[in-house]
């Protein structure tokens, strides 16, 4: 079957409009041969030196990823730079890269749907890819704790009173950490905001306006899409699918 035929049964779910404005250009085929013959697919987070490695091992010649490789626009080829080293060795080796973001994490079988299922809430609506949710009521310092050991991810950590009852909550997948999603999420009523990559200033904003906020690492919090590209694709009769093993890129000292 043609490669054509896996990117469109991910685009069924992951419908191209679902993405964010600013992510319509930036999804979809990054490098590659739609209409080549699809030998099986390597879905992962990111489409990295190593996992093209993986995709060349099992014979793969499609790398599905969730981020896109080619997010800002690329100047040159220029072979100390890593991500055109990805390209090229993509490229010598035959290997076509597709991605499938904001449309991946908006989607009905998306990453925040996800999110929210293993919270144990039930989603309620969605501005965008800020998801609202509700759940039984569980303290911040409790809810942390869960989201900490149901993403494993021993980085979360939260601002605001640990005591305080949280119901409904607002979830963003990856790096919705900044003043526009966080003011989203006060605005919908949320008792706190849950994201990644927040900087110092929104831990202040949050202390000062008393609103909570739970920080998981963006790797912890998108690496389900594997198993979400797997159920998508596993419709496909007859074709491999290879879940990429990645591992978060920092460490805890816990982990030294």
């Amino acid at each position: 079957m043609k490669i054509r035929r896996i990117t469109e049964e991910i685009e069924k779910y992951a419908k191209p409009e679902l993405a964010d404005e600013h992510d319509r250009e930036r999804i979809g085929l990054q490098v590659g041969w739609l209409d080549a013959e699809c030998t099986g697919v390597v879905v992962c987070l990111d489409a990295t030196l190593d996992v093209i490695d993986q995709a060349i091992k099992n014979h793969c010649n499609l790398v599905v990823s969730h981020h896109p490789l080619i997010y800002h626009p690329v100047q040159k080829i220029d072979m100390e730079d890593g991500h055109s080293r990805v390209l090229i060795y993509a490229l010598k080796n035959g290997i076509t890269i597709w991605s499938a973001h904001t449309n991946m994490d908006c989607a009905e079988l998306g990453i925040n749907r996800e999110l929210i299922d293993m919270f144990d809430a039930d989603y309620s609506s969605n501005d965008g890819c800020l998801f609202f949710a509700r759940r039984d009521a569980i303290t911040l310092r409790a809810f942390t704790k869960k989201i900490a050991e149901v993403l494993d991810d021993n980085s979360v950590k939260y601002v605001g009173d640990g005591n305080k009852i949280v119901e409904k909550f607002c979830v963003c997948s990856g790096g919705g950490g900044n003043a526009a999603d966080i003011a989203v999420a006060m605005k919908g009523g949320a008792d706190v905001y849950i994201s990644g990559d927040f900087a110092h200033h929104d831990y202040l904003f949050a202390l000062e306006n008393e609103f909570p906020l739970i920080e998981y690492s963006h790797f912890s919090s998108e690496k389900i899409v594997k198993d979400l590209f797997e159920k998508i694709l596993s419709a496909i009769d007859g074709l491999k699918i290879v879940k990429a093993t990645e591992n978060r890129p920092f460490r805890t000292l816990e982990e030294l």
